[in-house]
């Protein structure tokens, strides 16, 4: 059996007394909408397919109150699904890791988002605590269904619920790209405020508290 996107789906559905058509429908939003493990739909979807075509699985499912038959016709009946929801978009937002972290922590500040506890803020769940950081910063780079990329940078807990959201240039204007993340990420407006640039003596000062170690880029 392959494991990682069929073991997950299992998981969707151990609490299911019916592997009913609305079922079906449930996941197959969860793939299109809210990726397995920040996977493509594509690589979602070939995991599925790759998993029907192994003969036997070994997997031991005697945690799951469904048999495997009756797993496999759930799978073929949730790739039937999501080919009748084709073409596929992209998902609202997708994570793209830490590789160009630096970039990000000195790129330029858009916007400043109030968290709320991981437990009730997705987003917030997503952060993770960048490796190898001095500072320790917690941050998710992600690719919005428009097309923008942004770093969504938080300082450590207990104290991080004040974050900002970065973008490394060349960007579209500032309103565009935070009016892309409400969008997506079904933030409140009123948790996203863009950065205002204040005169202040002779340079120019932002409004808002930094995460510790964050250099934006100047204006």
């Amino acid at each position: 059996m392959h494991p990682g996107v069929v073991t997950a789906i299992l998981y969707c559905l151990q609490f299911s007394r019916e592997l009913s058509a609305e079922e079906v429908e449930r996941i197959a939003r969860m793939v299109l909408e809210q990726p397995i493990y920040d996977l493509t739909v594509e690589e979602q979807y070939a995991g599925i397919e790759a998993a029907l075509a192994v003969d036997a699985w070994e997997q031991d499912l005697s945690w799951q109150p469904h048999d495997e038959p009756a797993v496999r016709d759930f799978l073929r009946r949730l790739l039937e699904r999501l080919d009748a929801r084709r073409p596929w978009q992209e998902p609202p937002t997708r994570s793209l890791g830490f590789d160009r972290w630096q970039e990000y922590k000195r790129g330029a500040l858009l916007a400043h988002v109030r968290l709320y506890s991981p437990a009730q803020d997705t987003l917030h769940a997503r952060l993770r605590t960048v490796p190898e950081d001095e500072d320790r910063l917690r941050a998710v780079v992600l690719r919005l269904r428009s097309g923008d990329e942004v770093a969504v940078v938080a300082p450590p807990l207990p104290d991080g619920y004040d974050a900002v959201l970065m973008a490394v240039p060349p960007h579209r204007p500032a309103a565009q790209v935070i009016e892309a993340f409400v969008t997506h990420t079904g933030y409140e407006r009123e948790r996203v405020s863009e950065a205002v640039r204040r005169r202040w003596g002779r340079g120019r000062q932002r409004e808002g508290k930094l995460p510790p170690g964050l250099r934006p880029l100047r204006d």
